[in-house]
């Protein structure tokens, strides 16, 4: 199968702006769904880093790639520490943007630290795909540890849809790894570079749906209890 990567960023473009546009239209009807507002923001911040590689020296800039990696991080740091603080029930605004903070801070530090070992063009996406990867996979263990304040059967799905999209972003990581330290020809990584990145937008997909699924499952459940009350 033939996969084209300007294509499948394109895609992955319209996925991100719509599955956003789904999330906070779902939210907007169920505001205490959990993980839409973290999601969608994340899919918006991914929307945003995505339009900052669009600039016209963003190839030949290794501060605009940094700086547009360093927005997506962040964007899926809200998606994890918000998961995180909505099954603690501990919503601190100012713990919450520290902890973010932190994140994107540490994958500045981490690429610096690639780049002064050598590892060329592939010091920024290396952990770029690494703490997305990490963050994704953290997301899915949170979204799957809910299942103790609600029990939502749709928490499955939706925790292993975000797996999947932490998998799909290590093993990007692990390839571009193996690149650098030249175990991996530069040619087999760009083969393998178009099933990640597909793989990648079948989750977000995957996700999304899940999410809005948690909030119609959660609003059912509240609907029905307030009808057998009465």
């Amino acid at each position: 199968m033939d996969l084209n990567v300007k294509t499948l960023y394109l895609v992955g473009g319209i996925v991100m702006a719509c599955g956003a546009g789904a999330a906070l239209l779902t939210w907007y009807h169920h505001r205490d769904a959990p993980g839409l507002r973290a999601w969608a923001t994340a899919l918006l911040l991914s929307c945003l880093g995505a339009l900052i590689l669009r600039f016209p020296d963003a190839a030949s800039s290794t501060w605009i790639v940094l700086a547009a990696n360093a927005v997506i991080v962040a964007g899926f740091a809200v998606l994890w520490t918000g998961a995180r603080q909505f099954n603690n029930d501990r919503l601190d605004a100012r713990r919450f943007l520290l902890l973010v903070l932190a994140i994107v801070v540490a994958y500045i530090a981490v690429c610096g630290v690639a780049q002064l070992v050598g590892a060329g063009r592939n010091a920024a996406s290396t952990p770029f795909s690494l703490f997305l990867g990490l963050l994704s996979s953290g997301a899915a263990y949170e979204v799957w540890q809910g299942r103790h304040r609600d029990g939502l059967t749709t928490r499955l799905p939706t925790a292993l849809s975000l797996a999947g999209l932490g998998l799909a972003r290590l093993v990007r990581a692990a390839t571009l790894a193996l690149q650098s330290a030249e175990w991996l020809p530069p040619g087999e990584v760009a083969e393998l570079h178009p099933f990640t990145l597909y793989a990648t937008i079948v989750f977000v997909l995957a996700t999304t749906y899940g999410l809005v699924l948690m909030a119609n499952e959660s609003a059912i459940r509240r609907d029905a209890e307030l009808f057998a009350g009465r």
